[in-house]
């Protein structure tokens, strides 16, 4: 029986042992495929590009310059010429910076245009043969005035007669409102008021007086008809009023500001609706030392955008309008020149070809802050990039060894736990053997 159990003890560590190889064996391929990882990551390293900082040199040039009295003048490019036939020996390309006077487009957000109404003036021609009821200017038949064909009537003298013709009082009161604002104001009393209607419906207001036996008639001779125009009003319904707190006033083309803006304007924007538009069509409103420009329609496109019209100024759609300036702008020539050059091989002078005058050449040199601090700037980045890089791959390969320390430690309790298998196996072997003299052995 102690046989049977020794035997079975042996077995048991024998297994326990083979399976202590076999781990071992596992723990030392975790480890191999560790070491390959390690490899990698130093390759990784190794082939990492360290970032160069730029030179202050690598953007320095030597810049040529000279003044003509004018401007300050620049070159920027030169190439050398072979066997000119006017003895040029360079083509200079050479820049100043100029005030030029300039049309500029601009989209105001939400511009807040409102539309309001005002007075119209307009002038009407006396019909040298009065004596028709449609024809064209101002005509009388048989006491009765027309003016292009449309009959005048008094304004009504009392306020029964008047509130029959609510429209006409309307318009009457704006007339009054209105014409408080003129210059001079416009001022008239019922009693010296006469109307018509055109064929739009609109009323004309004109002073009864002028028609005939009034303005216009020779003092010294009251029976002779009157002479000259008339002048009668009408209200401008839906008149561009206002963008935001400017007021706007119509284009004055006699103003030779404004004529000299706008026709630059034109000319620079040939395409667009200020350039094809009527130039009565145009409005203008200031806004400290400038003036701007914009269309009728651009107005009235911006405002009828709002979406709800209970806020007819809010939210409104971009207004494009315009105005003429100064503009600092590059002014740049490409021509041939003639320039003398010192022992040092430095350019001394230049005389360009449609110039007699000789020009001293100032030498300097030039770096290109800009382009340094963007090199700079990539630098920096590349540094931070490659920094980065680094920390990753030691983070990675700390992580590494770490478990490979953890793989070394148990391989060693594996060779541990080995030896002492293989040290109880070899005194259960002595066991099992002495069983076996003492069993079997019958003489010594």
């Amino acid at each position: 029986m102690g046989m049977a159990a020794s035997q079975a003890r042996y077995l048991a560590l024998t297994a326990r042992k083979t399976n202590v190889e076999y781990e071992g064996q596992q723990v030392n391929q975790a480890r191999t495929a560790l070491a390959n990882q390690s490899a990698n990551l130093f390759n990784q390293l190794l082939a990492l590009e360290v970032p160069t900082a730029p030179s202050t040199s690598d953007f320095t040039t030597l810049q040529y310059s000279y003044e003509d009295g004018v401007y300050a003048e620049t070159i920027t490019d030169m190439h050398e010429l072979i066997d000119d036939p006017d003895g040029y020996n360079y083509l200079v390309t050479h820049y100043h910076y100029a005030d030029v006077y300039t049309g500029i487009q601009n989209k105001l957000r939400n511009p807040q245009v409102k539309l309001e109404d005002t007075i119209a003036t307009n002038s009407v021609t006396r019909n040298p043969n009065p004596n028709t009821e449609d024809g064209p200017g101002l005509n009388e038949v048989d006491g009765v005035y027309y003016i292009d064909g449309n009959q005048v009537y008094e304004y009504p003298q009392t306020e029964d007669e008047e509130a029959l013709h609510p429209d006409l009082q309307n318009a009457f009161n704006k007339l009054m409102s209105y014409g408080e604002e003129q210059t001079p104001p416009i001022e008239f009393t019922k009693e010296e008021l006469s109307y018509y209607r055109d064929e739009d419906g609109v009323y004309h207001f004109l002073n009864t007086a002028d028609l005939g036996g009034g303005g216009g008639v020779d003092p010294d001779d009251p029976d002779a008809p009157p002479a000259g125009d008339l002048q009668t009003y009408t209200i401008d319904a839906e008149f561009p009023g206002s963008v935001g707190n400017h007021d706007l006033y119509k284009y004055d083309p006699t103003d030779k500001m404004l004529a000299a803006a706008y026709e630059q304007i034109c000319k620079d924007w040939p395409d667009e609706a200020i350039a094809q538009a009527d130039p009565e069509d145009i409005y203008c409103w200031d806004d400290g030392d400038k003036t701007y420009f914009a269309t009728k329609e651009d107005l009235y496109y911006s405002y009828m955008s709002p979406v709800d019209p209970q806020y007819p100024t809010e939210n409104q759609d971009k207004l494009i309008f315009y105005e003429a300036q100064d503009v600092k702008t590059k002014i740049e020539r490409t021509e041939k020149a003639m320039i003398e050059v010192d022992g040092s091989g430095r350019w001394t002078s230049v005389k360009f070809e449609d110039s007699s005058a000789v020009y001293p050449l100032h030498t300097e040199t030039i770096t290109d802050e800009a382009a340094y601090q963007d090199a700079m700037n990539q630098y920096t980045y590349d540094m931070d990039v490659y920094e980065k890089q680094i920390q990753d791959i030691n983070a990675q390969t700390e992580i590494i060894q770490q478990e490979d320390r953890t793989l070394e430690l148990r391989l060693r309790q594996l060779d541990t736990e080995q030896d002492a298998l293989q040290t109880e196996m070899e005194a259960v072997k002595k066991v099992i053997e002495k069983n076996i003299e003492s069993t079997f052995k019958t003489f010594e």
